[in-house]
């Protein structure tokens, strides 16, 4: 019998660690294939959701340091996905947005999101991803 719980490649941090890199190559290769990477679908996904968001906020939000955001922020303000501002009441901030060309790179980024979650969960039933995805939550609880 395999010790989900111990220390051997058949443990679960193991298991859940080797499928995870799995899961984000596949992820990745699905999303350079759309023309972007994952560092790049995040600030997307996440201004999509939240909408117009102060620099440091958005690096927060991400967990990466203010530094690697403004790399990446620099990238895409240069391909035309994102516009800086001024924040109201601070003119120390920087407020991103998406643009018009960024919003419809961000469509097509979901659909790579989507083909890479589908092969991810190929083989189970909704029944189960949903399991899965509570089990996933309680789990992320352990860590605060």
């Amino acid at each position: 019998m395999v010790d989900a719980i111990g220390t051997g490649l058949g443990s679960l941090g193991y298991r859940f660690n080797m499928i995870a890199r799995q899961a984000r190559a596949n992820f990745e290769q699905r999303l350079g294939e759309a023309g972007a990477s994952f560092a790049t679908w995040t600030i997307l996904e996440a201004l999509t959701v939240h909408g117009p968001m102060i620099q440091r906020d958005l690096a927060g939000s991400l967990h990466v340091s203010g530094q690697t955001l403004a790399r990446q922020v620099d990238r895409l303000v240069e391909t035309g996905w994102l516009e800086r501002g001024e924040a109201e009441g601070d003119r120390r901030a920087v407020r991103l947005h998406l643009t018009d060309a960024g919003r419809a790179a961000h469509r097509r980024l979901q659909q790579a999101s989507r083909k890479a979650n589908e092969q991810l969960v190929a083989g189970l039933s909704p029944e189960e991803v949903d399991g899965l995805s509570e089990l996933l939550t309680r789990l992320s609880r352990n860590f605060g």
